[in-house]
């Protein structure tokens, strides 16, 4: 069921890797550039999110999916070369990656860097090119407001990093926490053979034919 793509093509906005139909029906999405809400051309009255249109094909895979045993599904491959950006867009997708009975392949074909990171390591099976960069942190705030206000927030962004982005990176690699909570207050840069020490990915591609 693709019948969704089109009436997303025509909104001229520019949401980048979503422009072509045969990729699509050969389940390969790509998320680039930043992480963030994108404001419409003139003529687009919407805000779309550069996260938004992979859930949405993610789901419409999982649909037309449903009869088939998971084993039996062909996988999502979806390549990242990003820079990270925003918590609140990155991590649905995060949520529909795990989610997804058809699996998700996530691919480094550039960077994973802070939320693209974290959206990286949630594949089903994750893959990297062999000259990649992977960058793990405790990621950015940026408040303001009354001194409660901010209080408030610096409160619930440290609740957010213990019960969601710590457990999250636990979760998908062979990291104890104190291996993690080593790592917190660094810009942790990593090559694709420390990704794989760490388990953040399952394989560095030596033959393109695995990620096709």
């Amino acid at each position: 069921m693709l019948q969704m793509v089109p009436d997303l093509l025509q909104v001229k906005c520019d949401i980048e890797g979503y422009t072509h139909l045969k990729d699509l029906e050969r389940r390969k999405l790509y998320l680039s550039g930043e992480i963030n809400s994108l404001e419409c051309e003139e003529g687009c009255n919407e805000l779309l999110s550069r996260t938004n249109h992979i859930i949405r094909q993610i789901v419409e895979y999982n649909e037309d999916d449903k009869e088939l045993p998971s084993d039996e599904r062909i996988p999502i491959r979806l390549f990242i070369n990003s820079p990270g950006g925003d918590v609140a867009e990155g991590f649905p997708l995060v949520s529909i990656i795990e989610l997804s009975k058809t699996p998700v392949y996530t691919i480094n074909i550039g960077k994973w860097a802070s939320m693209s990171f974290w959206i990286g390591i949630t594949g089903h099976k994750r893959f990297a090119l062999p000259y990649t960069e992977f960058l793990m942190h405790e990621g950015s705030l940026f408040t303001a407001g009354s001194v409660g206000s901010v209080q408030d927030t610096v409160d619930f962004n440290q609740r957010y990093k213990e019960e969601v982005i710590r457990t999250h990176v636990l979760k998908h690699s062979n990291m104890n926490s104190e291996e993690y909570d080593a790592t917190l207050r660094r810009e942790y840069y990593m090559l694709p053979g420390d990704a794989l020490k760490h388990g953040f990915i399952d394989e560095i591609v030596t033959d393109i034919n695995a990620i096709l």
